[in-house]
C-alpha cells in the first residue's frame, strides 16, 4: 500500500533549512526519493518567489522543486514553465495606515521588488536580510514604499517588536494582517492572506485534496497551513504551531522533514497520515477565494516586477 500523501510543502527558515545557507543531504535525498514516487514537492515562504529562484540553486534543489510559493502564499512560481501568478496584494492605500500604526517606533521599513530589497535605512539587520536573500540593497525614502506590494516589512530590535505587539496596534490595524517572523521582523500582508491560500491554489491546479497534503512549518505564518493540511510541526516550532499540527517531527537541525517523510511517504508500507482537523476542512479540495480576484498571471519569472 502506498502513501496517502500526494504533495509535500515546506516552510524554509527553521523548517527545511538547517541554517540560511544549507539544506541537509538527508533532506535532499528525501525530496528526490518522494518525487520519484510521484509525490509533488514545493516550498512556501515569506520570501519573494522571484528571489527564491536564485536561492534554490544556492541550496542545490533547483531541479527538485515542482512549485514555489512566496510572500506567504501570495505568489506562485512554476519552475517547469516559468509561470508566475500572484494575488492578495496590499494596495498603495493600505500602506499609510501601517505607517501610522508604527509611529513612534524605530523601525526600518522595507519591501521586496524583483531582485532588489528597498529599505528606508541600511543597518546590520536590513543589510543582513538583503544578503541572506542575495538581493541588491537600495535605500529609498518612505514615499517610494507607498505602492502596491505583496509584503510590507518593519525591521527592528526584538524588544521594539515585542513592545509594538503588546501596544494593541496590531489588533487596531484593519488594512493588513501582521506576522512576527523571527526576532527582528514584522510582516504586513493582505488581511485575507495565509500560506494555506497558496497551498489551496496549487492543490486545485493538480486536483489534490487537503488531507493528501503534508505541510511542514515552525512559525506564526505557518499556522493556517499547518491546520488546514496534514500539518507537521518541527520540534523547534512555536507552541501554537505544535497545537495545530497533526504530527510533530524532529527539529530542523535534526532533519525533521526527512524523518517524517521517510516514515509516512517513503516506507514500503507507510502508516496512513491522518489530518487532525479533517472534519473542519472536509468539503475542501481547494476553494480559493482571492481577496482581489482570482490569481492572475504576472508574466515570466525573469520579467516579473514584484
Amino acid at each position: 500500500m502506498g502513501s496517502s500523501i500526494k504533495m509535500v510543502v515546506c516552510d524554509l527558515d527553521g523548517t527545511l533549512l538547517k541554517h540560511p545557507k544549507k539544506i541537509s543531504e538527508r533532506n535532499k535525498k528525501a525530496i528526490r526519493e518522494m518525487r520519484k514516487k510521484g509525490v509533488l514537492f514545493g516550498v512556501c515562504s515569506g520570501r519573494s518567489a522571484i528571489a527564491l529562484q536564485k536561492k534554490l540553486k544556492t541550496w542545490g534543489i533547483d531541479k527538485d522543486v515542482d512549485f514555489v510559493l512566496g510572500f506567504n502564499g501570495a505568489m506562485y512560481w512554476d519552475p517547469a514553465t516559468d509561470e508566475v501568478q500572484a494575488a492578495y496584494a496590499l494596495n498603495a492605500e493600505d500602506i499609510p495606515p501601517i505607517l501610522d500604526a508604527c509611529k513612534g517606533y524605530p523601525f526600518s521599513f522595507s519591501q521586496y521588488e524583483g531582485l532588489k530589497m528597498l529599505s528606508t535605512r541600511k543597518n546590520f539587520l536590513t543589510a543582513a536580510m538583503a544578503g541572506r536573500n542575495e538581493l541588491e540593497f537600495v535605500t529609498v525614502p518612505i514615499e517610494e514604499l507607498k505602492k502596491r506590494t505583496y509584503k510590507f516589512m518593519a525591521v527592528g530590535m526584538p524588544w521594539t517588536l515585542s513592545k509594538w505587539l503588546k501596544s494593541g496596534k496590531k489588533e487596531e490595524l484593519k488594512s493588513a494582517r501582521v506576522f512576527r517572523s523571527g526576532p527582528f521582523l514584522l510582516e504586513f500582508v493582505n488581511p485575507h492572506l495565509s500560506k494555506l491560500e497558496g497551498v489551496r491554489m496549487v492543490a486545485k491546479k493538480y486536483g489534490i485534496k487537503l488531507d493528501e497534503i503534508a505541510a511542514f512549518g515552525n512559525d506564526n505564518n505557518d499556522l493556517e497551513m499547518i491546520e488546514g493540511t496534514v500539518g507537521v510541526a518541527m520540534q523547534n516550532a512555536l507552541p501554537a504551531v505544535k497545537e495545530k499540527a497533526s504530527y510533530i517531527t524532529d527539529s530542523n537541525w535534526k532533519d525533521g522533514v526527512a524523518t517524517w517523510v521517510e516514515k509516512y511517504v517513503l516506507a514500503d508500507n507507510p502508516p496512513k497520515a491522518v489530518m487532525k482537523y479533517k472534519d473542519k476542512y472536509l468539503a475542501e479540495t481547494t476553494a480559493g477565494s482571492a481577496a482581489d480576484g482570482k490569481p492572475s498571471a504576472a508574466g515570466t519569472a525573469s520579467k516579473a516586477g514584484e
